[in-house]
């Protein structure tokens, strides 16, 4: 059997699979009742043994925020998570005796979109969650693109303004500092959520303050045949779609033969743990 684990500032899910991907079990907790690494690699633990009946697991995945170190299989320092320099993989495989696998949360997102989501049947392939942050995951010619350390798809923390605000990440113009939740919030002394539900009332400084956000486009850099939005954000997807489309057409450098397709993430809360799942597949 094989095994995703998605390891949230919010939530931890665990999901089991037979060798094909199929999922048979899927098991989630708060994180904030998991205070250490070690309770949350105890908890994964007892759950997939719980789960897998008479079979082994043979393959896992830990799909986790960023920043990770892939060559120590550890998680650097997440910014919603107080943990350091924590060595997953060796603590996970010491629980399980499974063959361990460390990935970034958003690439995995992607990867379960990829193979069983929204963007099923493309080849190249950009997924952004568009949340209190803002990630991504790149699919190039049907594979998972992660770089050569690891970090391709961090799209949130690609400077557009040297001169802008500085973002949580230590940079100053991080795309983040001016779309992510948490950014809006600042901007606005509004939440997202109550931002987003005062466009949709027809507030129209709430609306241009989506719009702003929403205008930001990526196509020249990566050139995809989709685009599929995840994330809190894409549940007001009626507001951010027509300027993201919009911006999408008036490019004089997106001719319409070339145009890439938006999609709104259909896998939801999942998409992290399916991708797990898939990428234990892939590497099992």
């Amino acid at each position: 059997m094989l095994a995703g684990i998605d390891l949230g500032g919010t939530q931890v899910r665990v999901a089991l699979a037979r060798s094909d991907g199929r999922l048979v079990a899927s098991i989630k907790t708060r994180t904030h009742l998991l205070p250490t690494p070690q309770a949350m690699v105890d908890w994964a633990a007892g759950e997939i043994d719980r789960h897998r009946g008479r079979e082994k697991v043979r393959s896992i995945t830990i799909a986790a925020p960023g920043p990770i170190d892939l060559k120590r299989g550890a998680l650097v320092n997440p910014p919603n998570l107080p943990w350091q320099n924590v060595p997953l993989v060796a603590m996970m495989s010491r629980a399980t005796g499974a063959r361990v696998h460390l990935a970034n949360d958003a690439d995995m997102a992607g990867l379960g979109e990829f193979h069983h989501g929204a963007g099923r049947g493309t080849q190249n392939m950009v997924y952004i969650t568009w949340s209190t942050g803002v990630g991504g995951g790149l699919i190039i010619d049907g594979k998972l693109h992660r770089g050569a350390h690891g970090t391709a798809g961090e799209i949130g923390h690609t400077i557009i303004d040297p001169n802008g605000p500085l973002d949580n990440c230590g940079q100053r113009g991080c795309l983040e500092a001016f779309v992510s939740g948490t950014a809006l919030a600042r901007e606005t002394g509004r939440t997202a959520a109550e931002l987003f539900a005062g466009a949709a009332a027809g507030d129209r400084k709430a609306l241009a303050a989506v719009e702003k956000a929403a205008y930001y486009s990526l196509t020249n850099a990566i050139d995809p045949e989709m685009f599929v939005m995840g994330g809190g954000v894409s549940r007001s997807w009626a507001l951010i779609y027509p300027t993201m489309i919009a911006t999408l057409r008036s490019s004089p450098f997106i001719k319409p033969a070339r145009r890439p397709r938006l999609r709104r993430a259909r896998l939801g809360d999942r998409a992290g743990q399916v991708g797990a799942v898939e990428w234990a597949r892939i590497n099992q």
